[in-house]
């Protein structure tokens, strides 16, 4: 856990301890609560709908999923696209490696190095930010291989993939690319400007599927509904989860219709996936973060946060709401998050050493709310 404490209640921007405190909340239950903790619009919408219809499965279709879907799929940087909903990030992440091995026929997929992509057996296999997590499930299934995220130059990475094409696997071997657009539990990492786009034209050279994990990245974190639009990059297929609805389970595996429609009936499967109640919320997610202009939001803030942070001598970086702090060790990480929460600020650490101290608040962050992180941070560096 983040921290020891437990909380009673959430508040926008603030958590509720047992005792009364109010905690400045920079973890947004890792990247879930995009528009703050119990948005009244939010729970108006789940009471509603869960006055109506809890579950149905696959016995039949909701208006709730059925117009969540058509929304959803007219916003995706991707022409014509279908989706298959689901319980999580890694629900999602595990429906699109079995999609593109089952469409291309081929059965390779590529990873990056530093990506995190879940925790079930066949996400695990291809998530390489913590060799923690991968400890004790081996061995992982196969068919993957992996390359260097460009954290500070392209050349290595493509050079790496040049290698991995002449020495391991062949091109028209490998069905997809899967990739953060944005490096999340890896550190923060942004990569270099021409990253997606060069990867999108080697893609289309080998007829590989390009696959955008925006599990963490999307729903406006890095002040674009999906990171993979700061580039103007056409992903073949995204993987959604955490932000989609404000903090009910649920997933979205959207993508090209062409691509989706190779699955026949009863190719994959869910139980409550598509549920009438997450959808409700995830409809109501999409009304705060559009009418209460959330995205933008988070871009403004963002730039505020990191600016304010540079300015302190932090070795800061990100995109939106979405920022990474380098410390020396995981130890002095770990004291300035101890120092932190001593003032009712709580963040939390990713990296693979967990020395990087991660900045993801909700998305109602306001100018008091940065100007406060920035006041308890200096005091605590």
């Amino acid at each position: 856990m983040a921290t020891p404490l437990a909380f009673v209640a959430g508040e926008g921007a603030e958590l509720i301890a047992t005792d009364g405190t109010r905690y400045l909340d920079f973890v947004s239950g890792f990247g879930v609560t995009n528009t703050g903790h119990c948005h009244p619009r939010v729970v108006e919408a789940i009471r509603d709908q869960a006055a109506q219809l809890l579950h149905v499965s696959t016995v039949g279709a909701t208006q709730a999923a059925s117009a969540y879907a058509e929304r959803l799929c007219a916003l995706v940087p991707i022409a014509d696209a279908k989706l298959f909903l689901a319980n999580s990030g890694t629900e999602v992440v595990e429906a699109a490696l079995k999609l593109v091995r089952y469409a291309s026929g081929r059965p390779a997929v590529i990873a990056f190095g530093g990506g995190f992509h879940g925790r079930t057996l066949g996400s695990l296999s291809i998530s390489t930010s913590k060799a923690g997590f991968r400890a004790g499930y081996e061995p992982l299934p196969g068919g993957v291989y992996t390359v260097p995220y460009p954290r500070d130059e392209l050349e290595p990475t493509f050079a790496a993939l040049e290698q991995l094409f002449r020495e391991q696997v062949v091109p028209r071997r490998v069905a997809a690319m899967i990739v953060e657009p944005v490096l999340g539990e890896g550190g923060y990492v942004v990569p270099p400007d021409g990253f997606l786009p060069r990867l999108r034209s080697l893609c289309n050279e080998h007829e590989i599927l390009l696959v955008a994990d925006e599990v963490q990245s999307g729903f406006g974190r890095t002040g674009r509904l999906f990171a993979c639009e700061h580039s103007g990059v056409e992903p073949d297929l995204i993987t959604l989860g955490k932000g989609i609805a404000s903090g009910l389970p649920m997933g979205a595996l959207v993508g090209c219709a062409e691509l989706l429609d190779a699955w026949p009936p009863g190719a994959h499967g869910t139980t409550f996936g598509g549920n009438p109640v997450c959808c409700a919320a995830a409809a109501a997610t999409l009304d705060v973060l559009e009418e209460e202009r959330l995205v933008e939001n988070a871009a403004r803030r963002g730039t505020e946060l990191l600016e304010g942070l540079l300015r302190l001598g932090a070795k800061a970086h990100g995109r939106g709401l979405m920022i990474g702090v380098d410390l020396a060790s995981a130890e002095a990480a770990t004291e300035v998050r101890e120092r932190l929460l001593e003032r009712h600020v709580i963040v939390s650490a990713c990296g693979p050493e967990s020395r990087t101290l991660r900045l993801s608040p909700p998305l109602v962050l306001d100018g008091g709310h940065v100007a406060r992180f920035l006041e308890v941070f200096a005091t605590c560096m």
